[in-house]
């Protein structure tokens, strides 16, 4: 072999690892690099009381190597680093994960939880049905892939949403670990992680279920949740705006400070009934996959810790989605707090009420690590 053919392949040769290569920091398309934040502030309203967080945000973070929709599949990091003034750490904080994007409620989850030390972080993805979980599966790859350079435990991922991103997130906690998912997560360039996460945080959860799944256990939603609920509800209220409240719903039972109806009368009372509508995807959509599947599989992988809520506002979708939940998963012996808010309106009613429960349930469980 002549001297310019050698010297030719070494040449391409060296080329080659280079690209390859690079530098450490170019070689991982979906490491995480601790530079390009922006810097916030915010006042923030707990319980009587409000907190002034300093937090760094890092936008526009793609979780896969090879994105369909550039922008919405990204994600951007909260990190608290001052609370009233005294520097956080927050390296081993839970996480939040939340696809929900914008609305009142969604904001006042995050800041309560950037204000209690957690880490946030709100993904984008291209939908509610298939490529929904399958994106949201893939980010918390990434969270997971960059385990000790990103800021938050990731042994500790809360799966949080709203509505539809209330249902992504209970899909994710109930097929964590499972390969249903794979093929599409490897065309995109996901990181290879596993998709666990430590809780599942969903209000007013909207998602697929099977026909079978709406004749879930009536019973011990109303005895567990519905009514107290409404007790909770009416005891609350003066005893001259009860009496009213009482006589314009007689269908409602009240004796010494307990509530007793019928769940059908109670959906009527909530709104349409939409549970026929629900196992219905969209046109031309892939089905999306039913979370109780995976429950009564007994998926050994699920999320062990669930919060659950749904509003009377919202119709009865949410009542069944949380219903089908909460008595499957408490057959299981999951940690389950469910609850249905009587009369909070689809807004969840006070919304920084609810989400500092939220937060502090967050922090009760996350500390458990069990």
């Amino acid at each position: 072999m002549g001297r310019r053919a050698l010297l030719g392949i070494v040449l391409a040769t060296g080329a080659a690892w280079l690209v390859g290569c690079g530098d450490t920091n170019g070689a991982d398309p979906l490491a995480f690099r601790d530079g390009g934040f922006k810097v916030e502030d915010a006042s923030v309203k707990v319980g009587k009381a409000r907190k002034n967080v300093r937090y760094r945000v890092y936008p526009g973070l793609s979780y896969v190597a090879r994105p369909v929709d550039r922008k919405r599949q990204t994600l951007s990091v909260q990190v608290p680093v001052r609370i009233d003034g005294r520097p956080v750490d927050s390296a081993e904080a839970p996480i939040m994960v939340d696809s929900t994007g914008s609305g009142a409620a969604s904001t006042a989850a995050h800041r309560a939880a950037l204000a209690a030390g957690l880490v946030v972080v709100t993904t984008g993805v291209r939908d509610g049905s298939w490529n929904g979980i399958v994106d949201l599966k893939a980010a918390v790859r990434y969270l997971r892939h960059n385990q000790g350079k990103l800021p938050g435990d990731t042994d500790r991922i809360v799966a949080a949403g709203t509505g539809p991103g209330g249902g992504l997130a209970t899909l994710l906690g109930a097929s964590a670990g499972r390969g249903q998912y794979d093929d599409d997560l490897r065309r995109l360039g996901a990181a290879e992680a596993t998709d666990l996460v430590y809780a599942v945080a969903a209000s007013s959860p909207v998602t697929a279920l099977d026909k079978a799944d709406l004749d879930f256990d009536r019973k011990l939603v109303l005895t567990r949740y519905i009514e107290p609920s409404g007790a909770r509800y009416l005891r609350r209220l003066p005893e001259d705006d009860r009496a009213l409240y009482l006589k314009r719903n007689p269908w409602i039972g009240w004796m010494h400070g307990r509530v007793s109806v019928s769940f059908d009368d109670f959906v009527d009372h909530a709104g349409k009934r939409r549970a026929a509508d629900v196992a219905v995807a969209p046109k031309g959509d892939t089905p999306l996959r039913n979370a109780m599947d995976f429950v009564r599989q007994r998926n050994p992988d699920r999320a062990r810790h669930w919060w659950l809520r749904a509003d009377t506002g919202g119709g009865d979708v949410p009542i069944t989605v949380v219903g089908t939940l909460a008595a499957g998963l408490d057959g299981l012996g999951d940690d389950v707090d469910a609850a249905v808010d009587w009369d909070a309106g689809d807004d969840g009613g006070d919304t920084g009420a609810r989400a500092t429960a939220l937060t502090d349930w967050i922090t009760r469980t996350a500390a458990r690590r069990s």
